[in-house]
C-alpha cells in the first residue's frame, strides 16, 4: 500500500509538461543528487526541485556544442616550402669547440 502511495505522490509532483521533465522533493533530491545529475546528462531533460509541492529551483543541462574530431583540424594550414628531410648545404658546427 505504502508502494503505491508513494507512486501516486509522485505522479502528483509531476509538471503539466511531464514529458519535457519532472520533479523532485528536496529530500529526495539531496539523498539522490548523483542519480538525478546522470539522469539529466543522460536524457538532456530538466528536472524541477520542489519544497512542499512548490517548484524552487531547477536543474537543467548545460548545451554542448558539437566538438568535430581533433584528427585533421589543421589540415590545408600549412604549407611544405621545399625538401625538408634533404641537407640544405650548410656547414654546421656544433660540439666542434
Amino acid at each position: 500500500m505504502a508502494l503505491a502511495q508513494k507512486s501516486k505522490q509522485q505522479e502528483l509532483k509531476r509538471p503539466a509538461n511531464a514529458k519535457t521533465a519532472s520533479a523532485v522533493s528536496i529530500a529526495d533530491a539531496k539523498a539522490t543528487f548523483s542519480s538525478l545529475i546522470t539522469r539529466v546528462e543522460a536524457k538532456r531533460l530538466p528536472i524541477t526541485i520542489l519544497r512542499r509541492g512548490v517548484p524552487v529551483a531547477q536543474i537543467t543541462p548545460i548545451e554542448q556544442p558539437n566538438l568535430a574530431s581533433g584528427y585533421g583540424w589543421m589540415r590545408g594550414t600549412v604549407q611544405e616550402l621545399g625538401d625538408i628531410i634533404g641537407p640544405t648545404g650548410v656547414e654546421w658546427e656544433a660540439g666542434d669547440e
